[in-house]
């Protein structure tokens, strides 16, 4: 049964060119899925405890003042990467960028947010930008990242391949749940893949995909074309290099934040495929 339908999606904007690739996809699925979307932008200027009570009120007007321009330059950004019959609305908020997120999320009930990431390089080498990694990890709602990698805005002009990473946990059915909703809204094949692991006694490679075939469940395959695709080794680099292979236009994955900080699950496998992916990621959270 599909239960993925998201009719508000929300997407915050920094202005910069990776906010300008997520607005071309929160356009398809938009779209695809009959949704309004919300653009949002925050902003923060506080007051230092040293300014005097004169100096308060004058960064108040000067924030006022920022907040209109900032809500133009919002309206102007929106106009220029969304198509023009595209239901939106606007909104810039005074608050850091996480928090207006998960606010705005809440507020608005979006069933779906898209976002640009710059991702980090260097001494942190597969960590995502700061902002992108605290909303993955409270979002209460479906999270499609674009990261540093996704280089071509000519390339998120359609959805023609979703690639769904499982487990074959209990939430990998919800993740495939949400992968067949956006491959039947937008015509897409869909490819589903497994890594599998190094057991003592390794089946054949043969055996490892009729175990995914069975796994997918039948309803799944009436409503999209179906391939399946196992690989063994690293889970993040055999998905991304999956990617690659079909020329994914979205990686759909699931997300099990642990209580542990920097967990094996969360710090690696999804921070690295939502920052090495060639396409943008939807990232389903679980409970």
């Amino acid at each position: 049964m599909e239960n993925f339908d998201p009719k508000q999606i929300l997407c915050p904007i920094d202005f910069s060119e990776h906010s300008a690739a997520a607005l071309r996809v929160a356009a398809l699925f938009a779209k695809a899925f009959e949704a309004s979307l919300l653009v949002l932008h925050a902003q923060r200027l506080e007051a230092p405890v040293y300014f005097t009570e004169a100096q308060t009120a004058a960064l108040k007007t000067q924030l006022r003042r920022s907040a209109r321009a900032a809500l133009a330059l919002t309206e102007d950004f929106s106009r220029k990467y969304l198509p023009p019959s595209l239901p939106r609305s606007v909104k810039v908020v005074e608050a850091d960028a996480v928090t207006a997120i998960l606010e705005g999320l809440n507020q608005s009930k979006a069933g779906l947010a898209v976002m640009g990431t710059h991702g980090r390089t260097g001494f942190v080498r597969f960590r995502l930008g700061s902002v992108t990694e605290s909303v993955l990890r409270q979002t209460p709602a479906p999270l499609v990242t674009v990261g540093p990698q996704v280089k071509s805005l000519t390339a998120l002009n359609a959805i023609k391949r979703v690639l769904c990473a499982v487990d074959y946990s209990d939430h990998s059915r919800q993740v495939l749940e949400h992968a067949a909703a956006v491959a039947k809204r937008t015509g897409a094949e869909l490819v589903v893949a497994h890594v599998a692991g190094e057991p003592a006694l390794k089946p054949t490679a043969r055996e490892l995909h009729q175990t995914l075939c069975d796994w997918v469940d039948p309803e799944v395959r009436s409503r999209c074309h179906v391939t399946e695709e196992v690989r063994r080794g690293h889970p993040a680099e055999q998905i991304v290099d999956v990617a690659k292979k079909n020329r994914a236009s979205l990686i759909v994955i699931g997300n099990m934040p642990s209580q542990f900080f920097g967990s094996l699950l969360f710090g690696r496998t999804t921070e690295i495929i939502t920052r090495t992916s060639p396409c943008p990621v939807l990232t389903v959270p679980g409970k």
